[in-house]
């Protein structure tokens, strides 16, 4: 009689393994895919904070200016420009004789009625950055001159 007793008991011990090591089984194969999940997350890289722009300041000029009554008056500007890369930053520091001087050649020629209107400001700034993208030396790359910022502005 105590055969027939253990065979349930065992059985029902037998069971019991099965079920823990499914339970376990199952167990790591969740965490196992929640580790890989994670690693992937991880492995996404942060995201990049804006770069801050780089900037060549130009000093500051005064150049005489004509209107359509032939009257004289002044204007004092000062330039900020928005470059690419180190590389135009002091390409432009370096050859910044040749930069001023073609700014007060392009300067001296504008009208100063035209120049105090917001569209005028906005057209003369255009044409300081196309004046800015042409080569300063030959055989030299372009300067790669992306905006034209107003530090100064006056008209006298």
């Amino acid at each position: 009689m105590t055969t027939t007793r253990k065979t349930p008991w065992l059985l029902i011990l037998l069971l019991a393994l099965v079920v823990v090591a499914a339970s376990s089984g199952g167990t790591y194969f969740y965490l196992s895919q929640q580790a890989a999940a994670g690693e992937t997350a991880k492995v996404e890289p942060a995201p990049q904070l804006p770069q801050a722009p780089r900037l060549v300041t130009i000093a500051p000029m005064t150049v005489n200016l004509v209107n359509e009554r032939d009257e004289q008056s002044l204007l004092y500007v000062g330039f900020a420009l928005e470059v690419a890369d180190d590389a135009t930053q002091a390409l432009l520091q370096q050859y910044m004789p040749q930069v001023r001087s073609q700014l007060l050649t392009l300067l001296s020629g504008q009208n100063s009625t035209q120049v105090i209107t917001p569209q005028g400001k906005a057209a003369l700034a255009d044409k300081v950055l196309e004046t800015l993208k042409q080569p300063l030396a030959p055989q030299q790359p372009a300067p790669a001159v992306l905006r034209v910022l107003y530090t100064d502005f006056i008209v006298q």
